[in-house]
């Protein structure tokens, strides 16, 4: 089958000028990860349980009451819209004196203004600035405008543990650090923590994670309270023979948290972290292929690195938000002289091709470019194949002005998509353009299970 739509891909080059990227055709495998499953290696004991453990060290740091940022480094947001403004939602410029506005707002004359143990209490987004409002570069150009918001940052999860540096003017909205990522936030979405629930978490043992992503959270009453997202870690309190005891904080009136217990269907939940395989992350990640792009995690989707963070954090490797900062990161047990990760960039087409293959763990490594980041899955019938969430690969509409032909979701394609199809920069597929691989643990941390 396989071999097929590679053929496919060789013969089927457009005969004509494309004007529209959109009608550039470009196929695309089976979307099925089964296919790429040869083996059932799983992680040892040890392994699992040093993920966990860095994983928990990381996800609690924010209680450390340690801020990662001066003033200098908030301020950034600001000098990067009054160089340049930017274009709004509706299209049209920003004017300086909108810029001004955010400015008062955040009052960062102030910072840091607190210094509050917190949670986050409704699913949502942390932005670079304390506005809704999205900022474009260029409307027109391909990149620099939708869905690429220069103001959204991330998304970030119920139960997230957060520290309150800084509030804005208004109170309406709060600066706020997690151990993965740093935003702007609502302050209607995360609710201060006192002492004896800051030591009651640090303390829990045990969480959850959810195996069907927007697995809806009930009440007692089967009444809607949030939806449980793969990447989401739940406290695991008790069980039944066919329901999971947790809770999730919500924020009263006065903005303090609270906890609220719920029972979770022990089918479409699993202990954390779970069981490392090829299969068991092709099983996970199965439910969210042609899931759509979600540039910072808007709508609910999720980006390149999002989705990553998300599928791996559930088997605990902690990864950073960014797909930069996750090509070089550094576990807590890597030394300087035990490196995972691999400098690509000296070497051509055919020499990335070769290491890739030497040395690359399917389903275990990542692999990056400037501005995105994939995971390689493995080969089949001499191709290499990998799993990403992808806007859209580079075209040329002219011999000056680039486009791209969407994709917009998470999606199986080779390492080499668009090769030989007319309309797609040849000098900028994938392959070109990936500068680095990083294993996520050594082939001995494998138990040696087939």
């Amino acid at each position: 089958m396989l071999a097929l739509f590679v053929a496919a891909i060789l013969s089927g080059c457009a005969t004509k000028a494309i004007k529209n990227p959109q009608d550039i055709v470009v196929p695309l495998p089976p979307q099925d990860l089964s296919l790429f499953v040869k083996e059932s290696h799983s992680l040892d004991n040890t392994k699992k349980l040093a993920l966990k453990k860095e994983y928990l060290t990381y996800f609690f740091s924010p209680f450390d009451k340690k801020p990662k940022h001066n003033v200098k480094e908030l301020q950034w947001g600001l000098r990067e819209a009054y160089q340049d403004l930017g274009f709004g939602e509706n299209l049209l410029p920003y004017q300086k004196e909108e810029i001004e506005e955010l400015e008062f707002e955040a009052n960062l004359e102030a910072y840091p203004s607190a210094k509050k143990p917190a949670i986050i209490t409704r699913n949502s987004n942390l932005r670079v600035l304390p506005t809704s409002k999205p900022q474009f570069s260029n409307p027109n150009q391909a990149g620099k405008g939708f869905p690429f918001d220069n103001w959204q940052n991330s998304a970030i999860y119920v139960g997230t543990p957060v520290l309150i540096t800084h509030y804005s003017r208004s109170g309406k909205w709060a600066f706020v650090e997690s151990g993965f990522v740093s935003g702007w936030i609502l302050a209607l979405d995360v609710g201060i923590l006192n002492d004896n629930q800051v030591q009651s978490l640090r303390q829990m043992q045990d969480f959850l994670v959810v195996r069907k992503d927007l697995t809806p959270i009930k009440n007692s009453h089967q009444e809607y309270l949030e939806s449980a997202r793969i990447g989401m870690l739940l406290p695991l309190l008790g069980s039944t023979t066919t329901q999971y005891e947790s809770q999730i904080f919500l924020r009263n009136s006065r903005g303090y948290a609270y906890t609220l217990k719920v029972a979770l269907n022990q089918n479409a939940f699993d202990k954390f972290p779970m069981n490392f395989s090829a299969q068991a992350v092709a099983s996970l990640a199965q439910g969210i292929v042609g899931e759509k792009y979600g540039w910072g995690g808007m709508f609910g989707n999720r980006d390149c690195s999002m989705f990553l963070r998300d599928i791996l954090g559930n088997f605990g490797f902690y990864l950073l938000r960014n797909s930069q900062a996750q090509m070089r990161q550094k576990s807590i047990q890597e030394s300087q002289d035990s490196t995972l990760y691999f400098d690509l960039s000296h070497l051509n087409v055919e020499q990335k091709k070769n290491f890739i293959q030497q040395q690359a763990v399917p389903f275990a490594t990542l692999l990056g470019m400037k501005g995105h980041i994939m995971l390689y899955i493995g080969e089949l019938d001499g191709q290499i194949y990998i799993l990403h969430d992808i806007w859209g690969l580079r075209t040329l509409q002219n011999e000056t002005q680039e486009g791209r032909k969407i994709l917009g979701k998470v999606v199986i394609t080779s390492i080499e998509i668009g090769k030989h199809i007319q309309g797609i920069h040849q000098d900028k597929l994938l392959i070109d353009r990936i500068y680095g691989m990083r294993n996520l643990f050594l082939e001995s941390e494998f138990d040696g299970t087939k």
